[in-house]
């Protein structure tokens, strides 16, 4: 009888397993996004944190699929959540080397002990390694673009640094 529970609880597992694999997360590197930040316009304490905006003043993104400038206008809406907590709220639009315009927006978390978190946003910025702190996004796009059109249901990570004092970089990779 344990032989034979065996043998059932093994054809059921089976094609669980195999489901699982096929769900198995990949990613491809679509581009680098460098973008210079004029000095931030604090706001102040709103009813769920600190909002401050970032405009961008220049940028790019560079990558095999996707190319081109940051064109001005777009920004990081963010608030400040807690000590050590800067939730990301960024619109921005990308005009490729090809003339296409890309509207991009996305959410994510900068989060770091509050010593460090003190430093990203001193002068100090651009001297933390990124590997101290937690800098994530989770990008989004839209584009009438008949070239860029896969763009419209891709789903994005960005993983991102503070090369400088007003500056942000970000590597995006496509979710597959």
């Amino acid at each position: 009888m344990k032989r034979l529970l065996l043998v059932l609880c093994s054809l059921v597992a089976l094609p669980l397993t195999q489901g699982l694999s096929a769900q198995e997360l990949k990613s491809e590197f679509l581009f680098e996004l460098e973008a210079d930040l004029n000095p931030p316009q604090v706001v102040g304490p709103v009813l769920t944190g600190q909002r401050s905006v970032y405009l961008v003043s220049k940028g790019s993104v560079k990558g095999s699929k996707v190319s081109g400038k940051i064109l001005p206008g777009g920004g990081d809406w963010g608030l400040l959540v807690g000590p050590n907590t800067f939730k990301l709220d960024v619109r921005l639009v990308i005009e490729t080397d090809d003339g296409a315009l890309i509207y991009m927006t996305y959410g994510g978390y900068i989060h770091a002990e509050p010593k460090t978190f003190a430093a990203l946003f001193s002068e100090k910025g651009g001297q933390v390694p990124a590997s101290d702190f937690y800098f994530r996004s989770n990008p989004v796009f839209e584009t009438s673009s008949p070239k860029y059109a896969w763009l419209n249901h891709t789903l994005a990570i960005g993983v991102g640094s503070i090369p400088a004092q007003g500056k942000v970089a970000y590597r995006v990779y496509q979710i597959k």
